[in-house]
């Protein structure tokens, strides 16, 4: 283990915290490291609160932002070595994976990342990977999803942890704001990188952050930041019970359900009130690993509606659901599956949008 450092009590709590909900003596973890200050505080408190031999860094250079993409992944290799951790580096060109995929820069970066991330974890021997998103990135992301007029779903943010293949992603610095990271940084005399793209007020998420949220802290209420997180917090125990009810629902009325289609009764599910079955729905489009970004409210309450009103509904992604007889056949013929894109990394939850990919 390393030496102690000096360290600021919220920062130092919340990874302490998190290490003992793992509570397993021998887990390897490895920590997502950007070089962005986020990142650089998260891996120096698991650096610190970890025995030696049991933290592995990861840096995936996207380049994206050509010479400075590259002088980020040194800039890390050489923490790595100063701080005798070892570093498992690797570059992508997530450009060219954008247009092949057919998706935006963001959503090919979010994709890359986690593929490798997952590879890196099975190479090093890990079973947890832990990642920097704060008190402030999830600030943003649920006031983007409000503003985008998300549901139940998207109002619990970023999840505190979720599955990645055989490995679970932990995110112990969600309680943690910006201000409180630069406070633990100044403290160690530890510099970190910044990435020039989070200050420019072209994506949505950058102005939230540069406008809006100062606003909402200036003007109406210092702890915004807070305010939305304990929201994302309150509303994922509201939907952990909604999801579980939406199974069990499933478990009752599926009748046969295969790569392509899935077989429902739908008198099972008359009485089913209508935000279950929504969230029932949801549930069938992750099993089937059917394409979610264009259905909004409204695809999944008109969807909730051919239970009860019967007839045909053509859906994105082209999903068809048709009620039959005393059956409601929800299905994707194999000529809409065509697509170049990778499979989704695992879902985040119905209207999730990733943290931005810059360094944090």
């Amino acid at each position: 283990m390393s030496p102690p450092l000096s360290q600021p009590e919220p920062l130092s709590r919340a990874v302490a915290q998190a290490l003992r909900h793992r509570a397993r003596p021998s887990e390897r973890w490895l920590a997502a490291v950007s070089g962005g200050a986020d990142s650089v505080a998260l891996l120096a408190a698991l650096r610190e609160q970890l025995p030696a031999g049991r933290l592995t860094a990861a840096h995936l250079n996207h380049n994206l932002r050509g010479p400075e993409s590259d002088a980020d992944a040194a800039w890390v290799a050489e923490l790595c070595t100063k701080w005798g951790l070892p570093l498992i580096a690797e570059s992508r060109p997530v450009a060219s994976l954008s247009a092949a995929w057919g998706v935006g820069f963001e959503e090919a970066a979010r994709r890359a990342r986690y593929e490798f991330l997952e590879q890196a974890a099975r190479q090093a021997g890990c079973t947890v990977i832990a990642l920097a998103h704060t008190a402030s990135d999830q600030a943003e992301t649920v006031l983007h999803h409000l503003l985008r007029g998300t549901g139940l779903a998207g109002l619990r943010g970023i999840p505190e942890q979720r599955p990645l293949g055989p490995t679970i992603l932990v995110r112990p610095l969600l309680e943690v704001t910006r201000e409180e990271i630069a406070a633990y940084l100044d403290s160690l005399g530890q510099d970190y990188r910044t990435d020039r793209s989070n200050q420019e007020r072209v994506a949505t998420r950058n102005r939230l952050r540069l406008d809006l949220l100062p606003q909402l802290r200036a003007e109406y209420n210092p702890q915004i930041d807070r305010a939305l997180t304990r929201l994302a917090r309150q509303v994922t125990e509201v939907q952990a019970v909604v999801v579980q009810m939406a199974g069990e629902l499933f478990a009752i009325a599926c009748e046969s359900s295969d790569a392509a289609a899935c077989v429902l009764a739908w008198q099972k599910l008359a009485q089913a009130p209508q935000h279950v079955l929504r969230e029932m729905f949801v549930l069938i489009w992750q099993q089937h690993d059917w394409p979610r970004q264009a259905m909004g409210f409204d695809h999944w309450n008109r969807l909730a509606e051919v239970v009860h009103r019967g007839g045909r509904l053509d859906l994105p992604g082209g999903v068809v659901a048709r009620r039959v007889g005393r059956t409601l056949v929800v299905e994707r013929p194999a000529s809409a599956s065509l697509s170049g894109a990778p499979p989704h990394p695992g879902p985040e939850g119905s209207g999730y949008l990733p943290a931005g990919g810059g360094n944090r």
